[in-house]
């Protein structure tokens, strides 16, 4: 089994918490834990606050979350058409993924913690910059369940046409 969901939305503030109930509802319905769907919500609104504060004012994005085989995989795609050159602005190379930092982000500074805030409550973090679908933050999550979870059962269920 799998489950799929995709939000196509404005670059708006006010659509962060719109995206984040809408996926926590889902998982709350699986039996997802709480603490589980804590850390994805918050990864979840940090990657949106990334590309509505990095993308242009008239660019949507898009909320792509799918679940299977017990994990939760969120993409958050700034669908913005960068320019085609080789690199970035800051020299980044376009297509390309990269971590967040492993140093400390500065105390005084401004931005910056976004991806080191993901990468503590989620797993396989990249950032990648591609010219046709502008730059996508991808995260993982395992899913941990509450007890006689309903999402349990379903991700384990034999497929149809399959032995049990």
């Amino acid at each position: 089994m799998e489950i799929r969901m995709v939000l196509y939305l404005p670059r708006d503030a006010a659509s962060v918490p719109v995206s984040r109930q809408v996926l926590d509802g889902c998982l709350a319905t699986l039996g997802v834990t709480p603490d589980t769907r804590t850390d994805i919500a918050l990864a979840m609104s940090e990657a949106c606050a990334n590309v509505i504060q990095h993308a242009g004012p008239a660019d949507e994005y898009e909320v792509q979350a799918t679940a299977s085989n017990g994990r939760c995989v969120i993409e958050v795609v700034n669908t913005a058409h960068r320019d085609p050159a080789g690199a970035d602005e800051d020299g980044t190379p376009v297509g390309q993924p990269f971590t967040p930092p492993l140093g400390p982000v500065s105390p005084t500074a401004e931005h910056g913690r976004g991806l080191q805030i993901i990468d503590a409550v989620a797993d396989n973090v990249r950032l990648t910059q591609t010219n046709g679908e502008g730059t996508t933050v991808h995260f993982e999550k395992a899913l941990d369940w509450v007890p006689d979870a309903p999402g349990r059962h379903l991700f384990s269920a034999p497929a149809e046409g399959q032995a049990s």
